[in-house]
């Protein structure tokens, strides 16, 4: 499927999402560098968040444990993280001339509104929404591809999720990302082998929405099949903020791109093949000998070998042996020598 100029899919690149979610604290000049460095980088993408907290969050709403650290309500911290509309209309316009995707997250129907208006090329749903028909509904309705995490979540429920999107005839707009909801996430909670299970369950497209602390698991991810990723940022761990200190640095975010990037070098073709280099090694095969033997003789299995030899020869392969054994040398063998074709009639 295509988002904005990007076609995402299996053995398309990994299309890579920067997440700057709420780290840029409302400040233009904090969110214009992210922009910039996401860019220079090579990500396809940045993400910001989108929400009206009153339509999203009851006052008395309990935190999450990874926010248990800030000394303020979880409803207060969504107020200060809040950000406008024209706040974020500045940004969707610097994205343009940064030649970047903008995207973000919508959590309420408001800000969906706000996002069509504004001609997003998809939506990205956070896990907090993937048991939340309501929003899937609404989402739906826009006809736009759909990013999904599936944190929070057990299979029933992803299940339920991409019926509902099948009814609505928006599974082939549908991509599915395996999240731990957890900043950061320890390494035996990422738990990879579900994007395998979302690939032969759904055939979906698939792909990670990364909160460790490290690259490993990202790298994993797309040996595995990711068509999609997405990783926080931040320009300062040590901004205020609820994903700050677990956001990846400006040098290790433009490392982890380079190293999803190598990844995919590596991957390669899904065919095998000789590669380029590999063709000025071909004298590590072992090819066919021939031991001394008179002329007239009829060739049998013990008078052949493997070895290696001086150049490219004959292969042993069941198919050639089987063509040569039977036959009568043309001439005498003096010492053992490579076969070849012309020593037989």
């Amino acid at each position: 499927m295509k988002i904005g100029s990007k076609t995402v899919g299996p053995l398309n690149p990994v299309f890579i999402i920067a997440e700057a979610g709420v780290n840029h604290n409302n400040r233009l000049s904090l969110a214009f560098k992210m922009i910039d460095l996401a860019a220079k980088s090579g990500a396809d993408a940045i993400k910001f968040q989108s929400f009206i907290t009153d339509n999203m969050q009851l006052k008395e709403s309990k935190k999450p444990r990874y926010q248990n650290k800030l000394p303020w309500s979880y409803y207060d911290q969504l107020k200060k993280s809040e950000s406008s509309f024209d706040f974020q209309t500045k940004l969707i316009k610097y994205c343009k001339k940064k030649k970047i995707i903008f995207l973000s997250t919508p959590y309420d129907e408001e800000s969906i509104d706000f996002l069509v208006k504004m001609k997003i090329p998809a939506f990205k749903i956070s896990a907090s929404d993937t048991t939340n028909h309501l929003l899937l509904k609404y989402v739906a309705k826009q006809k736009k591809p759909i990013i999904l995490s599936t944190g929070l979540s057990t299979i029933e429920h992803v299940d339920e999720a991409v019926k509902l999107m099948k009814k609505l005839k928006m599974k082939n707009k549908l991509i599915l990302l395996q999240t731990t909801s957890d900043y950061p996430t320890p390494n035996d909670d990422v738990n990879l082998r579900v994007m395998s299970e979302y690939i032969s369950r759904y055939n979906l497209p698939v792909g990670l929405s990364d909160h460790t602390s490290d690259y490993v698991a990202s790298l994993g991810a797309v040996a595995m099949g990711a068509c999609v990723l997405e990783k926080h940022f931040t320009l300062n761990k040590k901004l205020s903020g609820p994903d700050q200190s677990s956001s990846l640095s400006p040098n290790e975010f433009k490392t982890w791109i380079k190293k999803v990037r190598t990844m995919e070098i590596i991957l390669g073709e899904p065919k095998k093949f000789i590669t380029k280099s590999e063709k000025e090694n071909l004298s590590m095969r072992k090819i066919l000998i021939i031991k001394p033997t008179k002329k007239d003789t009829k060739i049998t299995l013990n008078l052949l070998s493997a070895k290696r030899g001086r150049n490219n020869g004959v292969l042993p392969l069941e198919k050639n042996i089987h063509k040569i054994l039977g036959k009568k040398l043309k001439h005498t063998i003096n010492s053992e020598i490579q076969f070849n074709w012309n020593m037989i009639n």
